[in-house]
């Protein structure tokens, strides 16, 4: 399939959000002609939303059935997208790489998440099963299973004891939710009880002590 399409030249904005949606649908250009995705109802639903939305932008568009092309056979069409799909995991294999390198504390969830997501995104483009889909899957569950290795952090044991009998030192003033800090910790698994500090003791400085 075949989308051809021409826009003002005032409509540099629109152009570039016309070009990004191409990139996202994996489309292969065809010279100056236009961009070819392959045969299918949903890239075929794709190219005729585009061409609407190109139209509304005051373009022109036509989206062409293509059954060959006399210069181009299809064995190079499909390298060509071959080609685009192998740029696309060899930049996100780049990518994880980094994400490997990193320490420990730099390897967050979320960066994870954001390059499966971007993994995602290719393997839908990906209309021709690249090699490199099945390496970027095993790199990205290297990558999580070293993450679920790291060692989780305890936290610290606290002694309610150490708590008790204190002189607490606060701000003139305090609200109800400083009062009520020093009680709760100093009761029994932090609820009020009548086991709290017997001699829980406030002293206030209008500045912070050396």
């Amino acid at each position: 399939m075949l989308l051809t399409f021409t826009l003002p030249a005032s409509r540099a904005s629109r152009r570039v959000e016309v070009w990004r949606k191409l990139q996202r649908y994996g489309t292969v250009p065809l010279g100056n002609s236009g961009y070819l995705l392959p045969s299918s109802p949903a890239n075929e639903e794709q190219f005729q939303w585009l061409a609407t939305s190109i139209r509304k932008y005051g373009g022109d568009a036509a989206v062409v059935r293509v059954e060959s092309i006399d210069n181009v056979s299809t064995p190079q069409l499909v390298g060509r997208f071959a080609e685009a799909r192998a740029k696309d995991y060899q930049e996100l294999i780049h990518e994880i790489e980094k994400f490997a390198s990193r320490s420990e504390h730099d390897r967050g969830i979320g960066r994870l998440s954001r390059l499966r997501n971007r993994f995602q995104e290719i393997v839908e483009v990906d209309f021709f099963g690249s090699p490199l889909q099945k390496r970027v899957a095993e790199l990205l569950e290297t990558a999580d299973g070293r993450r679920d290795a790291r060692p989780k952090r305890r936290a610290p044991v606290v002694n309610r004891q150490d708590y008790r009998n204190r002189v607490w030192v606060t701000r003139p003033r305090p609200g109800v939710d400083r009062s009520a800090s020093a009680w709760l910790i100093c009761s029994i698994k932090g609820k009020v009880k009548k086991k709290m500090s017997p001699r829980l003791e406030f002293f206030y400085f209008r500045s912070p002590l050396n």
